[in-house]
């Protein structure tokens, strides 16, 4: 079913009900329709061809999502921008993509991206800023969606090209465009649903970027449901919590990072959170130290999930009725197709870890433009390799015990988890974030450092952390070397960012 749908049901069944809520301002389920059937139409006046394609160069804002969904209802491939690339990589998704309409929002206009705007012909401008430093011919948002009539015939495109294109961050290569369809979201959604159920009374903070997947499905999802987003264009603790307070918000998806330091500021009192009904936490691992942290900190279930760019994104998810399972990351959903295997593919016994492998409708159709990646990753059965090792329980439920593949630390012969080393630190109470990594080394071949950012006022050494790690783990997993960090760097949805720490 296309999205579009469910939102048509929602505004023709309640077309007062808040579907986005930014600060003070609210656009109704009846008026997001209507803008968007208005932009879909409007589109038809612009020039475009079979290979056409919308790149979205916008913050959390409602511009972006009737944009989107504007795009799949008339049938022209859209590609968000990860606002926080560097200049480059915009440009080279704008080049690899072939995308020749842009929307953009006026904080992305300055004199340096004059450059980066002469790649499309078509652009179109959100906010105050001065069309003249987009392009000539640019127009303004509001002109262009009042001249769309509602009227909207489908776009004729080429076949091979999908609804979709997510460009992964490219954190140590050129980002990848994940190919993936509107329906395939759609089944996403209806797997995500059977673990977690939202209503159109929920009222959900959507601080996670909308060009991530993360941000784009929990989006997807909660407006299939009818519910209201409320939109930040802060990835701040401050300002979420504030949200939470002033909307009465009933659902807080995160990543673990900021999790981390929302607990710390929210214990510091001023805040109310008692309208939250639970908390999502997906992105990376959650230590099992900071899912405790945040439940008898907030007094709220945090429900965890894992899935990848790939996948659409979801791939398993803890349900209401079972609830947070430390470190486990839930069911699979029933949509999804998995298994456990070795090196050589084969499966491995229940409780061994091995790595990750999923099939199923939501995969992606491949890399854009990259067909030797795609084999690379998905295999002549359709099985994705996600290079993520874990193990199944007796429950069938999924855990990441190990973390990443390629994070493994090879140290004399023997592999270390960067992820079990990360679990047992964050049980240190002065201890915000940390990450693992593997340093070279002529005589082990790797040696074992972390990177620390400790809580504020709070202390702790190397060898008191040195101490904990020998009791929890075995000896050859105990980290060689601790560097202690103001902050730790990261990607617009607070993954940190671990080949950056190797080269410190």
């Amino acid at each position: 079913m296309a999205l579009y749908q469910y939102l048509k049901t929602h505004a023709e069944k309640n077309p007062s009900h808040p579907a986005i809520i930014e600060g003070d301002s609210c656009l109704s389920y009846g008026d997001f329709v209507a803008q968007i059937e208005r932009f879909a139409s409007a589109l038809s006046k612009l020039k475009l061809n079979p290979k056409s394609k919308i790149g979205l160069l916008c913050l959390n804002q409602k511009e972006y999502l009737i944009a989107f969904f504007a795009a799949l209802l008339k049938g022209v491939p859209v590609i968000p921008f990860n606002f926080m690339l560097k200049p480059e990589d915009l440009v080279y998704i704008a080049q690899d993509a072939e995308i020749d309409t842009l929307v953009v929002d006026s904080a992305f206009v300055k004199p340096e991206a004059a450059p980066f705007f002469k790649f499309f012909s078509n652009k179109i401008l959100v906010g105050p800023a001065d069309s003249g430093q987009v392009g000539e011919g640019t127009l303004l948002w509001d002109k262009f969606i009042d001249s769309g009539n509602g009227s909207v015939e489908k776009h004729q495109r080429e076949e091979t090209i999908p609804d979709v294109i997510l460009y992964t961050s490219g954190t140590t290569a050129k980002p990848k465009g994940v190919m993936l369809d509107e329906s395939q979201f759609d089944s996403n959604c209806t797997g995500f649903l059977e673990h977690l159920r939202f209503t159109s009374e929920d009222k959900v903070i959507v601080a996670l970027p909308l060009f991530h997947s993360f941000g784009n499905i929990m989006a997807l999802v909660l407006l299939r449901s009818g519910a209201s987003l409320i939109l930040l264009k802060q990835f701040q603790p401050k300002s979420i919590l504030a949200s939470i307070a002033q909307h009465k918000a009933t659902i807080l998806p995160l990543v673990p990072t900021i999790y981390s330091f929302l607990v710390e500021l929210y214990a510091r009192g001023g805040y109310d959170v008692s309208t939250l009904r639970f908390c999502i936490s997906g992105g990376s691992s959650l230590p099992e130290a900071l899912l405790k942290k945040v439940e008898e900190g907030l007094g709220i279930t945090v429900i965890e999930g894992y899935g990848l760019t790939e996948t659409s994104p979801v791939i398993a998810v803890n349900t209401m009725k079972g609830g947070s399972v430390p470190g486990s990351v839930g069911p699979v959903l029933p949509n999804v197709e998995l298994k456990i295997v070795d090196q050589t593919g084969n499966p491995v016994k229940q409780g061994e870890v091995g790595e990750i492998w999923v099939r199923g409708e939501t995969i992606m159709k491949g890399y854009w433009n990259k067909p030797d990646e795609t084999k690379e990753t998905i295999n002549s059965d359709g099985w994705l390799k996600t290079g993520d090792l874990g193990h199944l329980d007796e429950n069938n439920r999924l855990f990441i015990s190990a973390g990443r593949k390629k994070d493994l630390i090879i140290r004399a012969g023997e592999n270390v988890s960067p992820l079990a080393i990360e679990n047992v630190l964050m049980s240190h109470p002065a201890i915000a974030e940390v990450a693992t990594v593997g340093i070279p080394d002529e005589r082990v071949g790797e040696k074992v450092k972390v990177f620390v950012v400790l809580h504020e006022g709070n202390e702790a050494t190397d060898q008191e952390l040195k101490k904990l790690c020998r009791e929890k783990l075995s000896a050859f997993m105990v980290p060689d070397t601790f560097q202690f960090m103001e902050s730790l760097p990261k990607t617009a949805t607070g993954k940190i960012l671990k080949s950056e720490l190797k080269n410190i």
